[in-house]
């Protein structure tokens, strides 16, 4: 993201609080800015690679403002270090993102600039140190993200989850959230599969078996024709321009429409997810959206499945699916062991993906239209081979019964990690309710 520095200075004095809470004006322009260049060259250091530091601005009077605005469309954000005192009316015709910070744990002259205005517009914060600042960053590129996000909707939602689930108003979360929606009928996604490489095909799977702890029953026709649907998805997405998908997978594993056409798109998703690409099962948008959600947040991939048992003397539930990402610590991380299995204890391919115990996670489910998110946090306590579902993950939570009264659906996603906080200015960002458990 590119990050403008504005420098509110009064008269080009500067006002600094030390951690005393002493106050100390300097009137000495060059001491001055040598202090601001030392608050900018920390803000770097904090930030990491992840932000591009955009040459500051300095700011005495309002009329500093004006090359601000002919920048425009080279800025994500404006970092405002109010360092003194200037009006701030002119920027406040500013509608992109603005962080105000005075220093690292000294918020009073922020909150003097803009501690009421925050109030009035969601994309107006008072940073109190480098990590609000860089939550805060966090969460604007996770809503740019979500902006620019193609989705491809692989077939129709299956007519039984229809009658449990309403769908969501596609268009209403455009107008949310920028996200766009793609069809694809599931016809288009099987010829694709029968155009497969064959010679590339056989050699991913290969790839899969090498890099597997194990192999117990998929045979290499299995694997071959996984590796198939694999790249078949991939290519739509690519053509497509789309970051994410949703399937009627249901359509491809309980029904004879497909029968030996396509084999169940479980392994592929995985992988899909482990590139970043989340990839929702039974055409299920509100999980699928919960996933990219955590997964921009964390930026690791994340997990979505079933609540199968919730236990209110131990406050532990289980989440059960078969598409665990081997990188759920993250992109960059090492792949978690895997061992290849059938698909519910038949014909197919799944992989169960050993997550280890003691991993702080964050679950959620968002309401179907984004008007209310529901998270909660909790710890692995167990992860075990189920069959069906393959993964089956125990998360220890502060309160199951009320978890269970609050939870907007079945399928919850997980990721790795506490991004309470983050999804909570998230929510508010995308004028969405925010429930925390």
């Amino acid at each position: 993201m590119n990050i403008k520095p504005v420098i509110i200075s009064s008269r080009g004095a500067g006002v600094f609080v030390g951690q005393d809470g002493r106050m100390e004006l300097v009137v000495n322009q060059n001491r001055n800015r040598e202090r601001i260049d030392k608050l900018l060259k920390d803000f770097k250091k904090e930030m990491g690679k992840g932000v591009n530091v955009l040459e500051k601005l300095y700011v005495s009077s309002p009329k500093d403002y004006q090359s601000l605005f002919k920048e425009k469309d080279a800025i994500d954000v404006v970092l405002l270090y109010v360092l003194g005192v200037t009006p701030i009316d002119e920027l406040l015709n500013w509608q992109g993102p603005i962080i105000a910070f005075s220093g690292q744990y000294t918020p009073a002259m922020a909150l003097y600039a803009v501690a009421e205005e925050r109030h009035q517009r969601k994309n107006l914060f008072i940073a109190l140190d480098y990590k609000d600042i860089s939550n805060i960053l966090r969460v604007l590129d996770a809503k740019q993200t979500l902006s620019q996000t193609r989705i491809v909707l692989f077939g129709s939602p299956p007519t039984w989850h229809l009658r449990w689930y309403g769908f969501p108003d596609l268009e209403a979360i455009r107008r949310k959230t920028g996200l766009q929606f793609i069809p694809v009928e599931l016809r288009e996604l099987v010829d694709t599969v029968q155009k497969v490489d064959t010679e590339k095909a056989a050699s991913l799977a290969d790839k899969w078996i090498a890099q597997a702890s194990q192999v117990v029953e998929p045979t290499p026709e299995h694997m071959q024709k996984s590796a198939a649907a694999y790249l078949a998805m991939e290519h739509i997405l690519t053509r497509k321009g789309a970051q994410a998908m949703a399937i009627n997978c249901l359509e491809i594993t309980q029904s004879q429409k497909f029968s030996e056409q396509i084999i169940n798109p479980c392994m592929g998703m995985s992988f899909l997810r482990d590139k970043g690409i989340s990839s929702g099962c039974e055409m299920d948008i509100p999980g699928l959206l919960s996933m990219i959600v955590l997964s921009n947040l964390g930026q690791k991939p994340a997990f979505m499945g079933n609540i199968v048992h919730a236990d209110p003397k131990n406050n532990v539930i289980k989440l059960s699916h078969c598409i665990m990402p081997t990188r759920m610590p993250g992109f960059e991380e090492d792949p978690l062991p895997y061992t290849l299995r059938d698909y519910h204890g038949a014909k197919g391919v799944t992989a169960f993906t050993d997550i280890p115990t003691g991993v702080e996670v964050t679950l959620a489910r968002v309401q179907r239209n984004l008007e209310r998110v529901v998270a909660f946090t909790g710890e692995v306590v167990g992860c075990e081979d189920t069959t069906f579902c393959r993964n089956t993950v125990a998360i220890k939570i502060i309160d199951t019964r009320d978890f269970i009264r609050q939870a907007e659906g079945n399928h919850h996603a997980m990721v790795f990690g506490n991004y309470l906080e983050e999804l909570e200015m998230l929510s508010s960002v995308l004028d969405c309710n925010f429930k925390s458990l």
